[in-house]
C-alpha cells in the first residue's frame, strides 16, 4: 500500500467520522485500507537539484523559476522581524523541549516534522517530509518510506536514509558512551520501535514490536524534527560528549532558512538556504523571504509596544505571550484593523492539574484526587488566566470525536451544579481524613506562573495549604523524572488519543509522565489503540480513557484549552495560520512581504 498522504479527519465530530469510515469501506480493500487521495500535497512539486557546497551559507543559489515573473517576482526578497517570548531551552534542541520557546524562532531552521508532517492545513492529515511516499505491511509491524534525493543539510552535505536511521536511533533508544548516557526521547510514537534499517541511500524501514496501524500519525506530530546531522554529531558521541546539542553543532539542519547569528538575549538571524527542496504549488522555489529576524522579547508589554511602534512585524506565540482581550483591544486601537491582522489558531494544550500518586501523602487517595477535581471553578479560570480566551475541556476538545458526549455537563464541569459539586468536594476530603485539608507541593514551570497563580488560590479556598514552586524548564524535567513533587501544571499539546502515551502512562512505562501513578490498565489503553484497526475502535478506547482516567481515577483535574490570538502586520501575507495547534506551520516558507 502507497501512500502519498493518509487523511483520517479525527477531529471532527462523530458524524464525519463514521461517514468518513464507511467511505474508507467502500473504496478499499483490506489489502490497502487508506484510499488514494486526490489532493496533492504541497511538496509534490519538483523541487531545483541544487549543487552541495561546504558551507551552508556559501552555497550555490537554485535556477530562478520560469514561473516567478510579474506577480510572482514581488513574493521574494525582505526581512521579516517576529518576535518570540525567550531564548531556545537545552540547546535548541526538540529530542529535549517541544517548547514554543524551541519551535518558534528554530522551526524556520529545522523545518517542520520529519520524513512525514502533519499537513499544514489540517494537523489530522500526514504530509510528506523528506520522505515522498511511505507503506505498511499487512500486519502493521513494519513501515517503509521513500527518501526525496535533492535534501541538503545547511553545510552542502546531501541528506541519507542512513542520517535518518542515526536520528530516530538516537531519539528511541539514546546512547551510551563509557560512563555517558543520553537518554531516550518521549515521543509517542518512540514506545513501538524495535528496531531501524537503511538498505540503501533512500529507502527506511521501521520495523514495530507490535501493531501500530495510526504509527504514521504518530511519527508525524510537527515538533519530532531532524535536527541531529550524523556527520557533525557521530564524531562528538563517539568522543563521549553524547549529549552534543544542534546548537553545539552549529544549527546546521533542513529548514529553509539557516542560522546567520544568534546573540542570546537579543536576536537570532535566519537567512534564505537556497537548497531548500521545498517548491510552492506552482514549482517557484520556497522560501520566499530573504531572511527572519526574530527578537527576543520576555516581557508581552515590551513586544506589544515593539510592534505598536512598528520594530516587528508580528508577535510571538506561546503561553503569556498569546493576546488577552485588553491588549488585543489596545493594538487595534493604536492601530486600526486595517493595519493588522489577528490570527486565531487554537492551543491544542490540554491544561490539567496533574497527581502524583506515587508520593507518600493525601493524593494517593482518590477521594482527595476526585474533591480537587469536583471543586476547581473552570470558567472563573479560563476567565482570570486568559482573560475569556479559552473553553472547557476533559483530555479532549469536547468538540471532537474522542470526547465524551455530555462530559462537560458532569460534576466538576459544570457551572450549574458548582455549589453541589464544592459540598461533594469537602465531604470527600472529611471521608477521606483530611477536613481541614492538608500541605502540598504544587510544581509550576516559570513560565505558566500566571496560569498556576489563580489555581492556587481555588485550591487554598478548600483547605489545601500549597507551597507553588516556579522553577525553570530544566528543573521541571528532572523533578518530572524523579517525581519530586505532590502536584504539577501539566499541558501537553496534541491531537490523537495516542500521543497521551507518554504524558499520563504508568512511571514504570513513561518516567516523563506528569501524573505519577503504576496502573496497568492505563498503560493497556495505548496498546489497545495501538492496534485498533479503525476510527471507531479508536473512539470507543478514547472515551473509556477518558472516563477512567480524567473522572474515575482522577490522576488529573483537566481543566481548560487556550483560544491563540496573535497579530501580524497587514503586509505579512502567507503564513500558514494553523487551526488545531499554535506550535505548527513554524518553518515560514510561504511567508512574503507586500510592501
Amino acid at each position: 500500500m502507497m501512500i502519498r498522504e493518509r487523511a483520517l479527519k479525527t477531529l471532527v465530530p462523530v458524524a464525519s467520522i463514521l461517514a468518513l469510515t464507511m467511505v474508507l469501506a467502500a473504496c478499499a480493500s483490506d489489502d490497502d485500507p487508506t484510499p488514494t487521495p486526490t489532493r496533492a500535497p504541497d511538496t509534490q512539486a519538483p523541487a531545483a537539484t541544487p549543487t552541495p557546497s561546504d558551507s551552508g551559507g556559501d552555497a550555490a543559489p537554485a535556477p530562478t523559476p520560469t514561473a516567478m515573473m510579474m506577480e510572482e517576482k514581488s513574493r521574494y526578497g525582505g526581512i521579516a522581524n517576529f518576535s518570540t517570548r525567550a531564548d531556545p531551552p537545552r540547546g535548541w534542541d526538540p529530542m529535549r523541549s517541544g517548547s514554543i520557546s524551541v519551535l518558534m524562532p528554530a522551526g524556520s531552521i529545522f523545518g517542520m516534522g520529519n520524513m512525514i508532517r502533519q499537513c499544514p492545513d489540517d494537523g489530522t492529515a500526514v504530509c510528506p517530509g523528506v520522505a515522498t511516499e511511505w507503506s505498511k505491511n499487512a500486519d502493521g509491524t513494519a513501515w517503509t518510506f521513500t527518501l526525496r534525493d535533492d535534501v541538503y543539510w545547511h553545510d552542502g552535505v546531501k541528506l541519507t536514509a542512513a542520517d535518518v536511521k542515526f536520528w530516530l536511533e538516537l531519539a528511541v533508544f539514546g546512547v551510551t558512551v563509557g560512563e555517558n548516557s543520553r537518554r531516550p526521547v518521549s515521543w509517542n510514537f518512540a514506545r513501538w520501535v524495535e528496531s531501524v534499517e537503511a538498505p540503501n541511500d533512500v529507502t527506511v524501514v521501521i520495523n514495530l514490536s507490535s501493531a501500530v496501524f495510526d504509527f504514521d500519525q504518530l511519527l508525524a506530530v510537527d515538533n519530532q524534527i531532524i535536527a541531529h546531522p550524523r556527520h557533525l554529531m557521530q564524531p562528538e558521541i563517539d568522543a563521549g560528549n553524547v549529549n552534543v546539542s544542534p546548537l553545539d553543532i552549529g544549527l546546521v539542519a533542513l529548514g529553509p532558512f539557516y542560522l546567520e547569528e544568534y546573540r542570546p538575549g537579543s536576536v537570532a538571524k535566519m537567512r534564505r538556504f537556497d537548497q531548500y527542496y521545498k517548491t510552492d504549488e506552482d514549482g517557484n522555489q520556497l522560501p520566499y523571504l530573504d531572511g527572519i529576524d526574530f527578537y527576543i522579547t520576555p516581557d508581552p508589554s515590551g513586544m506589544d509596544t515593539a510592534f505598536r511602534t512598528g520594530r516587528l512585524d508580528a508577535t510571538a506565540r506561546g503561553s503569556g505571550f498569546q493576546l488577552t482581550p485588553e491588549r488585543e483591544a489596545a493594538i487595534l486601537s493604536t492601530l486600526g484593523t486595517e493595519r493588522v491582522t489577528i490570527l486565531e489558531m487554537a492551543q491544542s494544550s490540554f491544561w490539567a492539574l496533574a497527581f502524583n500518586t506515587l508520593r507518600e501523602g493525601p493524593l494517593q487517595d482518590v477521594r482527595v484526587r476526585q474533591a480537587v477535581h469536583l471543586w476547581l471553578d473552570r470558567p472563573e479560570l479560563v476567565q482570570v488566566t486568559f482573560g475569556g480566551f479559552g473553553k472547557m475541556t476533559g483530555m479532549f476538545d469536547p468538540d471532537t470525536a474522542w470526547a465524551n458526549p455530555g462530559l462537560m455537563e458532569t460534576g466538576g464541569w459544570n457551572p450549574a451544579t458548582k455549589d453541589a459539586d464544592r459540598q461533594q468536594a469537602k465531604a470527600l476530603l472529611a471521608e477521606a481524613g483530611y477536613p481541614d485539608g492538608f500541605d502540598a507541593e504544587f510544581m509550576c514551570r516559570r513560565l505558566w506562573g500566571f496560569v498556576c497563580e489563580p489555581l492556587v488560590g481555588q485550591l487554598e479556598d478548600l483547605g489545601i495549604s500549597i507551597d507553588l514552586q516556579l522553577v525553570d524548564d530544566a528543573t521541571r524535567a528532572a523533578r518530572t523524572l524523579e517525581g519530586s513533587y505532590d502536584m504539577v501544571m501539566s499541558g501537553p499539546t496534541l491531537a490523537l488519543p495516542s500521543q497521551y502515551g507518554s504524558i499520563t502512562s504508568s512511571a514504570g512505562t513513561s518516567a516523563t509522565a506528569d501524573p505519577k501513578h503504576n496502573d496497568a490498565k492505563v498503560d493497556d489503553f495505548f496498546v489497545q489503540l495501538a492496534g485498533a484497526g479503525s476510527v471507531e475502535e479508536r473512539i470507543e478506547i478514547a472515551r473509556e480513557m477518558e472516563r477512567y482516567i480524567a473522572v474515575e481515577q482522577a490522576y488529573g483535574a483537566w481543566l481548560y484549552t487556550e483560544n491563540t490570538h496573535t497579530v501580524v502586520r497587514e503586509y505579512v501575507k502567507g503564513i500558514q495560520v494553523p487551526i488545531d495547534n499554535y506550535r505548527r506551520n513554524l518553518d515560514f516558507a510561504t511567508v512574503w512581504l507586500d510592501k
